[in-house]
Order: C-alpha cells, then structure tokens, then sequence
C-alpha cells in the first residue's frame, strides 16, 4: 500500500504531540495494511484431496497411440507417459498433487475391457477403468486397485465375479474435461485385483446401475481408459496394457 508523503511531512511539523500521534497513527494503518484474512479457505468436495485448479496444474494432454486413445492431467510435482505395443503404456510421476491418466478409447462405450498390471510401485489411490460423459457431466471410476469409495453410498454390484460398492459424491469448481466445472462422480470400488494377471471389467453391469440408481442418468460417452491415480505428492510408478 502506497502512503501520501507529503501530508505526514506537513502533519509532523505541527507539534511534538503531533508527532507522537502521527507515529502511533502510522504504526497502526502498517499493521493494518499486512493484516490478512482471517475468513477459512472453502474446503473442496469430493474424492481428491484438491477441489480448486492449482496455479501449476497442467491442461490434460490427450492424443493416440497404436489405435488407443490417451490421457494425461497432472497437478504439481512431475509425471509423464510413455508407450508401448497396442494398449500398453507405462506412466512414472513424483511428488504430485494429483495426477490421472492412462490409455483406452474416445468415446467409451458399454464394452467388456480386459487389462493386465504389469508393474505397481510406489503409492497410488486407484487403478482401474475411468472416463467422463456429457450432458450430464460425469466423473466414472471402477476400482480394480485401491478404492475410491468417498460420498454417499448407493448399492453394491456383482460383475465379473467380485461385488463392488457403488458411491456418488459431487464435485464443485474442480478441474474437468470441459475446464473448472461442477460435476457428479459415480465410483465402484472392488480393490482385488494383483499385477501380473489378466482380468476383465463388464462395464455394462455398471453402467446400466448408474442410470438407474445414480440419479442423475448417465450421458454422452466421452474418454474411457484404464488409468492410475495419485493425489496427496504422492510418488510411483505403472506399466499396464489394456484392450
């Protein structure tokens, strides 16, 4: 904050009590002026410890390799994806606040997706099917490792052997594929898959309860991939193939 020079040269020519009030003055409008707010910051809702675009949050990158479509969305830290044959990618990230990404097909659909972790190391919260829909907005994980059961629970659903429970919980000024935006996620979590096997995700026993039993439908098909996500500067690593 800027003063006015020239009206505390005048003001403290007047007296000696003058110029003790001017000082006390002065000292009092500085201490005002580094005050900071004492209002709590909102806190974000929703899965991610983040709910508000960072200042260091990069645009998603997405492109294709070999016939699949990929993502990649990263806050903080550092992290980057490579790849493989077909379906395969590998994505090394460290100290990010939050980074999702992976390779599969734009638009999704209601297809059976089989996937093989080969390699996991290091800390991570979910790795499994992810995608987006339009009109309305969502936000849609299938845990196959970690979970993602943040929000309210709806239902369990029994597909390809394991029962998962099904959670919603909305998101508010988060990042999303049309930019900041409020949006549903819908969010099934199983967690028992391993590296190093061939598994398969139905995804349309669980699309179909999400339009019943999600409340707000489903929408428009946008990206679907398996993906890894880690928030919380986390640091790891993944190498899996998906087809």
């Amino acid at each position: 904050m800027r003063s006015n020079t020239f009206l505390s040269e005048v003001t403290c020519k007047v007296t000696s009590g003058a110029v003790l009030l001017l000082l006390i003055t002065c000292s009092t409008l500085g201490t005002g002026c580094n005050k900071k707010s004492s209002i709590a910051e909102p806190t974000p809702v929703g899965e991610r410890l983040t709910g508000y675009v960072n200042e260091d949050a990069q645009p998603e990158a997405t492109g294709s390799n070999n016939g699949y479509f990929w993502s990649l969305y990263r806050e903080g830290g550092s992290g980057n994806i490579t790849f493989g044959n077909a379906g395969n990618f590998a994505i090394s990230y460290s100290n990010v606040t939050d980074i999702v990404g992976g390779k599969g097909w734009n638009p999704g659909s209601a297809r059976n997706i089989g996937y093989n972790v080969g390699a996991l190391s290091g800390s991570y919260n979910f790795v499994g099917i992810y995608g987006w829909t339009t009109n309305p907005l969502i936000e849609y994980y299938v845990a196959e490792m970690g979970n993602v059961t943040g929000g309210t629970y709806v239902n369990n659903v029994s597909s390809d052997g394991h029962s998962y429970s099904f959670y919603k919980s909305q998101r508010v000024n988060a990042p999303s594929i049309i930019g900041t935006a409020t949006f549903w996620q819908y969010k099934d979590t199983w967690g028992g898959s391993s590296t190093g096997s061939n598994r398969s995700v139905n995804m349309t026993n669980h699309i179909n309860n999400w339009r019943s039993r999600g409340g707000q439908g489903f929408g428009s098909y946008n990206y679907q991939i398996l993906a890894l996500e880690a928030w919380g500067n986390k640091s790891g690593y993944i190498n899996a193939t998906v087809w």
